[in-house]
């Protein structure tokens, strides 16, 4: 097991530095790489330094959704753990295809934290479930929001924020029936099965029951929402000005250029379209995709000379920085849990 799980390890760290390679191919192979750092040097660090700031409260908002829960069933957690919870969620979800590793590794750490796997896994759902429907919801409201903006200035683009939209929907759906509706989901695992027989799947059983597991886990998830309605409330709540605070990120290094003809909502908005359009993706980070979708849908706010920089900075912070930055607080982490024992 150990040796596969390293094998995995190995794969997932090399398709992510291809990945960035490519993507850092892709940005400069028609820019001037001298020009981007040089117009980089010239913008107001407030704004910039405001920006990591705001990165830096995004994770911490997840560590206390998911310290909230704990909390709830009675845990003692510290901020700092449900900090170092939030920062391997970011870190695994960053750097594997389609953010699968960020739930699995997040489980691991807080079982060899002494937490039952039935609450810590109760936690991770009720966090996913929020920051799933506010996120879309914001996306919605983005779309009627910028309308206009989106479907004349995009191209066909405009198709990849359709697909974002409707598997993001879909998989909201797919939560929200798998929560509250047991006999439902029943159902659906019985469809799922004929058509995998169809095709002569030969893991039946062992799918049915980790999906069986799986219904009972959101069974638990839905009567702990039913039963307590505050604080799914304040997680909402708490998932919405973290999100918020993501999403204005672009709209802080617009700002850092000294441009502000374009409005703080207009720019939230179009972030929160383009997170939703591709965080289906299946790439570590939406690397690549998120990148060109920035230069695509934030062309029309950014003059043509400092859009690349803008995609830069906007990034780097968003995502290349704070790889890094969990990367490292992570090992920090362990090496201090390993001097302790």
């Amino acid at each position: 097991m150990k040796n596969k799980r390293l094998v995995k390890n190995i794969f997932n760290a090399i398709f992510f530095i291809i990945i960035v390679i490519l993507t850092f191919y892709m940005i400069f192979k028609d820019n001037d790489i001298k020009s981007i750092i040089s117009t980089i040097k010239n913008v107001n660090l407030l704004y910039i330094i405001l920006a990591v700031i705001f990165m830096f409260i995004f994770i911490l908002c997840e560590g206390i959704n998911i310290r909230r829960v704990l909390k709830n069933c009675g845990y003692k957690i510290s901020i700092i753990q449900s900090f170092k919870y939030a920062l391997v969620g970011f870190f695994f979800s960053s750097i594997t295809p389609g953010a699968s590793g960020g739930d699995p590794t997040q489980l691991y750490f807080m079982t060899k934290d002494k937490l039952p796997v039935a609450h810590s896994a109760l936690a991770l759902l009720v966090e996913l479930s929020s920051f799933q429907l506010v996120s879309i919801t914001i996306a919605i409201v983005g779309f009627i929001y910028n309308y206009d903006l989106l479907m004349n200035n995009i191209g066909n683009v405009k198709y990849l924020i359709f697909l974002g939209l409707i598997i993001n929907i879909i998989i909201l759906l797919f939560l929200l029936v798998m929560l509250f509706s047991r006999v439902f989901a029943y159902k659906l695992l019985k469809i799922i099965c004929q058509i995998l027989k169809l095709f002569k799947y030969k893991k039946i059983n062992e799918f049915k029951n980790k999906f069986s597991s799986q219904i009972e886990e959101y069974h638990k998830c839905a009567i702990y929402l039913k039963s307590n309605k505050l604080v799914i409330y304040k997680i909402i709540l708490t998932t919405t000005f973290q999100l918020v605070l993501y999403h204005s990120i672009p709209y802080l290094v617009y700002l850092s250029f000294g441009l502000n003809k374009v409005s703080y909502l207009t720019f939230i908005f179009m972030e929160a379209v383009l997170y939703i359009s591709v965080s289906s993706l299946p790439l570590p980070g939406s690397m690549g995709v998120s990148e060109g979708g920035f230069m695509i849908m934030f062309k029309m706010f950014f003059p043509a000379n400092i859009l690349s920089s803008a995609m830069l900075l906007s990034r780097g912070i968003s995502f290349y920085l704070f790889v890094i930055i969990s990367g490292l607080l992570i090992t920090l982490f362990v090496l201090i849990d390993k001097k302790s024992k």
